[in-house]
């Protein structure tokens, strides 16, 4: 648990830091800042939609282990799912060459939690004795979650920046689809035996607003400037006054370490968690 309000409060902090950029640094910018470089509007949208949903992904994680109400966790759903859409919408118009990649972990993420936002939504209905509407509201939620996984191989073999993760063999994923399908034969036998109730054409609309757990960027305040940078401490800087190297001496060798910049080593990013083992707990999360 503290590890998890740790990844909650980074992710927030992260989010903020990237809302301030793109409010008030970006727009003192005299280059250009389009092109999807990190600069660019488009791209910083992103990255505050993508940080605040993966910190509504772990209350939303927390929710399901303390079994919250069905309700509550559908809102969070819907609500995480709409986030990560914000963030894929936020890309439309950049090269799919750039951000292909990214834009297909957006769009699995979204059907998977708007899937998740109808399961729970069933549950919900099912208690409100509303057994025709959640048998439609299942059935749309396995409609989605096999769209998700279409998208999860499709990411897994796309070219881009990222590892090469299959989320389809995360646990968290997996569990999800038999899951809908129980509460589905479920639902059916108590429509044939019990209600009696028609299935409507059209599944039910997810106006779902979440009452608690909502997150939002953590506002980002920049340190204080220091009072010795002043006005004529960087007036005193003028990039003229760096001496330039001097003509080689006679006999004197040549330094091919200097010339040569060292390469570093690539950063090895981690990768999904695919161990098939069961965590062991009520939402299937894991930390990594």
């Amino acid at each position: 648990m503290e590890e998890a309000k740790e990844v909650h409060k980074c992710l927030r902090t992260a989010g903020g830091i990237f809302n301030y950029v793109k409010t008030e640094l970006v727009p003192k910018l005299t280059d250009n800042t389009e092109n999807a470089t990190d600069t660019d509007s488009r791209v910083l949208d992103a990255y505050i939609n993508q940080c605040t949903a993966e910190a509504q992904e772990v209350t939303l994680a927390r929710a399901i282990e303390l079994k919250h109400s069905a309700s509550l966790i559908a809102a969070l759903a819907n609500e995480t799912g709409q986030l990560y859409r914000r963030a894929d919408d936020a890309l439309a118009s950049l090269d799919d060459k750039i951000v292909g990649k990214w834009r297909k972990y957006f769009q699995l993420k979204s059907d998977f939690y708007i899937a998740h936002a109808h399961c729970y939504n069933a549950e919900g209905l099912l208690a409100q004795d509303k057994c025709g509407e959640a048998i439609r509201g299942l059935q749309e939620g396995i409609t989605c979650y096999d769209k998700a996984a279409v998208i999860c191989k499709d990411y897994s073999t796309t070219k881009g920046p990222g590892t090469q993760a299959k989320p389809l063999n995360h646990i968290f994923f997996r569990r999800l689809g038999p899951v809908m399908k129980r509460t589905l034969d479920k639902c059916e036998r108590e429509n044939g035996l019990i209600y009696h109730q028609k299935v409507a054409y059209d599944p039910p609309i997810l106006e779902l607003k979440a009452t608690f757990g909502l997150v939002s960027p953590e506002e980002f305040k920049p340190a204080d400037l220091s009072p010795l940078w002043s006005v004529d401490v960087y007036k005193k800087m003028d990039s003229k006054m760096v001496p330039k190297p001097g003509p080689q001496l006679p006999g004197q060798k040549e330094d091919k370490d200097k010339e040569k910049p060292k390469e570093l080593p690539p950063v090895k990013e981690k990768e999904f968690p695919m161990s098939d083992k069961d965590p062991k707990n009520n939402s299937g999360c894991i930390l990594s």
